[in-house]
Parts: C-alpha cells; structure tokens; sequence
C-alpha cells in the first residue's frame, strides 16, 4: 500500500529542464561532470562550451514559442 505522501508525488506534474550537461558529455564522449566543470570555467573546451551553448539557446527559443502559442493567465480565476 503506497503512503498518502508517495501517491501525491505521483499525481503531481514535474517540471525541469532536461540534463543539458549530460546530452553535451554523450555528444562528446566526455563525463557531464567534465561538461560541468567547463561551464563553471573550471576547464577549458572550446566545442564542449559552444554546443552547450547552442542547446540552450535552441530551448529557450522553444519554450518562447511555446509560452507565445499556450495562453497563460495568472488568475486561474479569470475565465469564469
């Protein structure tokens, strides 16, 4: 039998940006956490920075386009 907290959690919508970090590392063969560190500036990667860069870029673009196409009110009230 699942707690009251477990079935909640189940029931809610989750939402989080993916793990650019790791798509970056698959793309390049490298660890994330390498990928991590070259964000933070700890390392330098020329390739890794550029295509994380062009990642995020491409979601923000699409998450525009998405907040431009989906009406969003802040009263949930105001349709009524």
């Amino acid at each position: 039998m699942q707690g009251a907290k477990s079935m909640q959690k189940n029931n809610e919508t989750v939402l989080r940006r993916r793990d650019v970090a790791a798509l970056v590392a698959e793309i390049h063969g490298v660890t994330a956490d390498h990928v991590r560190k070259v964000i933070r500036g700890d390392r330098d990667n020329v390739q890794i920075m550029a295509t994380y860069m062009h990642i995020i870029e491409n979601d923000n673009l699409l998450l525009r386009a998405a907040k431009n196409i989906v009406p969003f009110t802040t009263d949930p009230n105001a349709g009524t």
